[in-house]
């Protein structure tokens, strides 16, 4: 089956409520013609659908917005359902922007859901890897308490062993 649709937001809105993923996921793959502030917006309501194959690659293709989508991804993993936060934590992770690593600590340090904490781990490290001296000074410019900090140092640890020494090394000559 092929599908025809106008290329704006409303009717792309509107084709997304189907219960059918597959026509869901052709939708998502159609939208070129789309203008860049509705595609954001659309991909930000796909990153709250109930598929994770969806949300995940609407996360992936946000990345590609860059850091002009930060802003819009913080409030969303403030107000979103936990796969919601799950999605944007990839998308953060992916776009690398540290002005976000507070919103990803704080997920990882609190949020209940261990698949939030999971995607959370992995932004962290991504963060941590792409730009390792401005992470480690971010870092030490938080005001964490030791056991926080203890917590986020285990993670990079546990995920990138050489991650984890060249980022402590740096914390501890901030």
């Amino acid at each position: 089956m092929k599908i025809k649709f106008k290329q704006n937001k409303n009717t792309i809105l509107n084709s997304l409520k189907t219960a059918n993923i597959k026509r869901k996921l052709r939708i998502l793959d159609k939208m070129n013609g789309v203008n860049e502030n509705d595609s954001i917006k659309i991909l930000l309501k796909i990153l709250e659908d109930n598929s994770w194959t969806l949300r995940e690659k609407a996360a992936y293709k946000l990345a590609g917005y860059g850091k002009k989508v930060v802003p819009r991804l913080k409030k969303l993993i403030n107000r979103g359902y936990w796969f919601c936060r799950a999605a944007v934590c990839i998308t953060l992770g992916e776009i690398g922007d540290i002005k976000s690593l507070d919103s990803i600590i704080d997920l990882l340090l609190f949020d209940n859901n261990p698949t939030v904490v999971k995607e959370a781990s992995t932004a962290l490290v991504k963060m941590a890897r792409r730009e390792p001296a401005k992470f480690a000074r971010r870092l030490t410019g938080m005001s964490l308490d030791e056991p926080k900090m203890l917590k986020i140092l285990i993670t990079l640890e546990t995920n990138d062993t050489e991650i984890y020494t060249l980022i402590k090394e740096l914390t501890q000559n901030e």
